[in-house]
């Protein structure tokens, strides 16, 4: 599974990024990005995780991944928070899933 995280400039999300590596399969690929490159990046990704913070840009982020069929949402505050690498990673799946 790749993951692209985005945030306001792609720099708060490194952590996150470093966290959800933990608990990926070999293989999986997971980035951090300013929101600014989601659109050039995204054919690299199967999923789109925005930070809480640019939570606002989460229908044009749908817009802009689902014209790839491929889904976006917004991290949980509580998970973004606390730098949850496993519930970020869970949450992507389960995008995928859906």
């Amino acid at each position: 599974m790749n993951v692209l995280l985005a945030c306001a400039a792609g720099m708060s999300t490194s952590l996150l990024v470093a966290n959800m590596r933990k608990f990926a399969a070999p293989g999986d690929t997971i980035e951090a990005v300013s929101f600014s490159e989601v659109a050039e990046r995204l054919g690299e990704f199967d999923v789109v995780l925005l930070g809480p913070q640019i939570r606002f840009r989460l229908a044009e982020a749908q817009q802009l991944a689902g014209a790839q069929g491929k889904p976006a949402g917004v991290i949980d505050m509580r998970v973004y928070g606390t730098m949850d690498g496993a519930s970020a990673l869970a949450q992507a799946t389960s995008l995928l899933a859906a």
